[in-house]
């Protein structure tokens, strides 16, 4: 009997760790919209460019099925009548988003994709800030200003890689530098948060080390913009700093 009450106690702890990781996952599912759609637009460069190749395919598949599963459970939570309404605008601009993602990737697609990812970006951003607004507490600030983070990194070496395609004009230029002045700034902002714990704190430390990384090969390819070995290192060093940033989304309070 004590065996089998053992048991019963393991399986309902397990049951309790994985429903409250669920509940961190949906919580954190509207803050990695905007992230996500910009990190598809930069795998789909990078296959297109055969930058990684292979990494890179299987990459697109799993950010294309997270984007999936994080606007779901966003707009399931949604409250309000203008946040709902946003969101039901993001699930429209996805089908057609994603259709073109699917396509095999080239210059002329990675053009066709380039308004629809700032258009969905920019409604995958403007519905958190419609979260935020309607409740202080939905969104955690050091967890806002991780997906801010993890967003800028990503637009950063999706502009090298539309860059190398000819896709490029003032507004992406723009654009970038925006990115590459306010990801440090924000990466400072978190590490300076007094209710951060030491284990994020942590997060943020590897995120900054990455942001070296990714600084010195944005020099690199302001100055050789067809070096392959930069734009690899780039765009490594965009995902750990997303991989940080997603864990301090989900472990914010």
């Amino acid at each position: 009997m004590r065996a089998l009450s053992a048991a019963a106690l393991l399986a309902v702890a397990i049951a309790t760790l994985a429903a409250q990781a669920a509940d961190t996952k949906r919580a954190a599912a509207p803050l990695l919209l905007a992230p996500g759609i910009e990190r598809i637009a930069r795998l789909h460069a990078q296959v297109g460019q055969g930058v990684m190749p292979e990494r890179s395919r299987r990459a697109l598949t799993e950010a294309m099925r997270d984007f999936d599963a994080n606007l779901h459970a966003t707009f399931a939570n949604a409250h309000g009548t203008e946040v709902r309404d946003n969101y039901a605008l993001l699930s429209m601009l996805w089908q057609d988003y994603r259709d073109w993602a699917q396509r095999p990737p080239s210059r002329e697609t990675g053009r066709k994709l380039r308004d629809r990812t700032e258009e969905a970006s920019w409604i995958a951003s403007k519905g958190l800030r419609l979260m935020a607004e309607s409740s202080r507490d939905a969104v955690n600030g050091s967890a806002l200003r991780a997906s801010q983070a993890a967003l800028f990194s990503q637009r950063i070496a999706k502009a090298y890689l539309w860059r190398r395609w000819e896709i490029r004009d003032e507004a992406l230029e723009r654009e970038l530098r925006d990115a590459r002045e306010n990801l440090p700034r924000v990466l400072d902002a978190i590490a300076q948060a007094p209710t951060l714990a030491p284990e994020l704190l942590a997060q943020v430390e590897a995120a900054r080390t990455q942001w070296q990384f990714l600084s010195d090969a944005a020099r690199q390819l302001d100055a050789v913009p067809r070096d392959t070995r930069a734009l690899e290192h780039a765009c490594k060093a965009a995902d750990f700093i997303l991989e940080a940033m997603e864990r301090v989304m989900q472990e914010a309070r």
